[in-house]
C-alpha cells in the first residue's frame, strides 16, 4: 500500500495537458499580433482595427480590455516599426507633420469624450462608416480624386496646409475616442487626398508619418489605460514581441509593393473599419441587454 501510494505523484506535480480552447485561443492571439504588426508598417495604421474585433471574437477577450491592450502592443510596434524604418527609409517619415496631428489628436480625444456625452451615437457612427467608405473609394481609384490640392509647408508661410494638418489630427482624435477607431485609417487617407505630397507615390510617406504620429497617442493611451489597470498583461507579453517582429517585415514589405496595391489594401482595411464601427455598436448593445 505504501509503496503503492509512493510512486504516485503529488497533485502539485500533476500537470494538465493544454485544452484544444487554450491552444486556439494562443493561436489567435499570435495570429492577430503578426497581422497587426504588418499592418501597423505596411499602413500606418494603428493596429486596434484589427486587434479588437479578433480578440474579442476568437480570443475570448472582453471589447475593453482588448482595446486598452491592444494601446500597449502598438506603442512598441510604432517604436520598432520607427527604428526599422529609420533603416531602410527615413526620408518618408515627416515628424514636424507627425508633431503636429498627433497634438491636436491628444485634443480630439478628451472632445471625443465629451461629445460621447451629447451626440446621438447613431446618427454620428453611421455619419462615419459613410464617409470612411467614400474615402476608401477614392484611394481604390472608383471615385476620382480631386486634382487639386492644398500646397504643402509646416511653417507660417502655409497657413491653410497647417490648419489642415491639425484638423486632420483633431477629427482622428475624435473619432478614435468615440468609437476605437480612428488614427492612421482617418489620417493616412486624409493625407493622401489633401495634399499632393502624400498622393501618388507619396502614400508611403503618409503611412510611414501616420505611425510616427501614433507613438505618442498610443503611448499617452496606454499609460491611462495602465492606471486604470485596464491591460491583459498576459496577453501584452505574447503580442508585444511577435508583433515587433511583423512590423519590421512590414517596413520591408512596403518598400516592394506598388503604391497602387497599398492603396487598394488600405481601402479594404477602410471598409472593415466601417464594419467594425457598426460591430462594437451592436456588441455593446447586446452586453447592456
Amino acid at each position: 500500500m505504501n509503496a503503492t501510494m509512493s510512486t504516485m505523484p503529488p497533485s502539485s506535480a500533476v500537470t494538465t495537458p493544454a485544452t484544444p480552447t487554450d491552444v486556439s485561443r494562443l493561436g489567435w492571439i499570435v495570429a492577430t499580433a503578426l497581422l497587426a504588426g504588418v499592418a501597423s508598417t505596411l499602413l500606418g495604421v494603428g493596429g486596434g482595427v484589427i486587434m479588437v474585433p479578433l480578440l474579442s471574437t476568437f480570443a475570448g477577450v472582453p471589447i475593453k480590455r482588448a482595446a486598452s491592450s491592444s494601446l500597449a502592443v502598438i506603442t512598441v510596434v510604432a517604436v520598432v516599426g520607427l527604428v526599422a524604418q529609420e533603416f531602410r527609409a527615413p526620408e518618408e517619415v515627416l515628424y514636424e507633420v507627425a508633431g503636429l496631428l498627433a497634438a491636436t489628436a491628444l485634443v480630439g480625444a478628451y472632445i471625443g469624450r465629451w461629445l460621447n456625452k451629447v451626440l446621438p451615437e447613431r446618427v454620428f457612427r453611421l455619419a462615419f462608416s459613410a464617409l470612411l467608405i467614400f474615402s476608401a473609394l477614392k484611394l481604390a481609384g472608383l471615385v476620382p480624386l480631386a486634382s487639386a490640392h492644398i500646397e504643402f509647408g509646416v511653417s507660417t508661410d502655409h497657413g491653410l496646409a497647417m490648419l489642415a494638418l491639425l484638423g486632420i489630427g483633431l477629427f482622428a482624435g475624435i473619432t478614435t475616442s468615440l468609437f476605437g477607431v480612428g488614427g492612421g485609417i482617418v489620417v493616412v487617407p486624409a493625407l493622401a487626398i489633401a495634399f499632393d505630397r502624400f498622393s501618388g507615390e507619396g502614400f508611403r510617406a503618409a503611412t510611414a508619418t501616420s505611425l510616427a504620429m501614433i507613438l505618442p497617442v498610443s503611448l499617452f493611451g496606454t499609460w491611462l489605460h495602465w492606471r486604470a489597470k485596464n491591460i491583459e498583461s498576459g496577453i501584452v507579453k505574447v503580442m508585444a514581441p511577435t508583433a515587433a517582429l511583423a512590423a519590421v517585415g512590414g517596413v520591408f514589405l512596403k518598400q516592394v509593393i506598388s503604391v497602387s496595391a497599398l492603396q487598394m489594401i488600405f481601402a479594404v482595411l477602410m471598409v472593415l473599419a466601417s464594419v467594425q464601427i457598426v460591430w462594437l455598436a451592436i456588441k455593446r448593445k447586446s452586453g447592456a441587454s
